[in-house]
């Protein structure tokens, strides 16, 4: 699965497994996975595919980070819109196992948002990927096809 547009309102999700595509409010989201007594907030779960009910995780990109090896590639466009998906759900506050003040607000520094030069460069036409041929793959073959 992975994620191909974002807008002020949701995410649009392409399964890897059956190739649905799923539109998500971003208000039906929360950044953070917490197990045990432990929590990560850099984790963004989606909900499960309604078709083949597979499930996907986004991980915002690590703390320093180098740049990515292919700029422009489909790793790359996907890298920034996750980080740009986790750094609206940390402006929204909607993240647990995130350190919060006595007001409530969350730890801004744990967003990663796509810098304006790179929205600009990157998603001129909006916050989406735009596929070119050589990247586009056919859906995935169910058994014995």
């Amino acid at each position: 699965m992975s994620i191909h547009e974002m807008n002020a309102t949701e995410v649009l999700q392409r399964c890897g497994k059956c190739a649905a595509e799923n539109r998500i409010a971003i208000d039906s989201l929360e950044a953070g996975v917490a197990r045990d007594d432990q929590a990560d907030p850099h984790v963004v779960p989606l909900p499960a595919c309604p078709t083949c009910r597979s499930t996907e995780f986004l991980i915002r990109s690590p703390d320093g980070e180098q740049g990515h090896p292919a700029p422009g590639s489909f790793g790359h466009l996907h890298r920034m819109l996750v980080d740009q998906v986790h750094a609206e759900l940390v402006k929204r506050k909607k993240v647990i196992g995130a350190l919060k003040d006595k007001q409530g607000r969350v730890d801004a520094t744990i967003a990663r948002p796509v810098s304006p030069e790179d929205v600009q460069q990157w998603f001129s036409k909006g916050l989406k990927i735009e596929l070119r041929e050589v990247e586009q793959s056919p859906p995935p073959k169910e058994p014995g096809q």
